[in-house]
């Protein structure tokens, strides 16, 4: 598989997921997973986690963090061979009212709609930028690729950008 429809099938998986599971680790190692709303924001996955969420601690220590996304196509029978994606991430929270945080803010309203509007009314809700790093693009049996870190934060660029 070429570079582009490498990065074509990597592309269309981001913009199919509204989701994606945020692994990360506490202060002792330990890890934690989750289930995180995201939208393409300023070249990383934008996100806004709750001060209640494990997950939050561990991003706001910039501990190590990764990101995976699956495709739920339903036709897709056997699991083994759903496509997938994932990435090392690095958090970036935004402190309340900056550019960068309205930005995630307003890519997560234009992608999730009317739930965001409710959280981003409660205070202990973050925007946080998860910037990529290297990551992996599954796309059946015998066809795994890398995907540099530059490839991937131009993909979570709008066009022309």
């Amino acid at each position: 598989m070429g570079t582009e429809d490498r990065l074509q099938a990597a592309a269309r998986l981001i913009s199919a997921q509204s989701w994606l599971a945020l692994a990360t680790v506490d202060e002792r190692g330990v890890p934690s997973l989750s289930y995180v709303p995201f939208a393409p924001a300023g070249g990383a996955f934008g996100v806004v986690v709750s001060g209640l969420a494990a997950h939050t601690a561990n991003l706001l220590a910039r501990r190590p963090a990764s990101v995976l996304l699956v495709d739920d196509d339903p036709a897709q029978r056997d699991a083994y061979a759903r496509a997938r994606f994932s990435a090392a991430v690095t958090a970036s929270p935004h402190p309340p009212g900056s550019a960068e945080a309205e930005a995630v803010w307003s890519a997560l309203v234009a992608r999730q709609s009317g739930t965001v509007r409710v959280l981003r009314g409660l205070s202990d809700f973050r925007a946080v930028s998860l910037v990529p790093g290297e990551g992996r693009l599954v796309l059946g049996f015998a066809s795994a690729h890398d995907v540099g870190a530059a490839e991937i934060v131009r993909l979570l660029r709008p066009a022309g950008r």
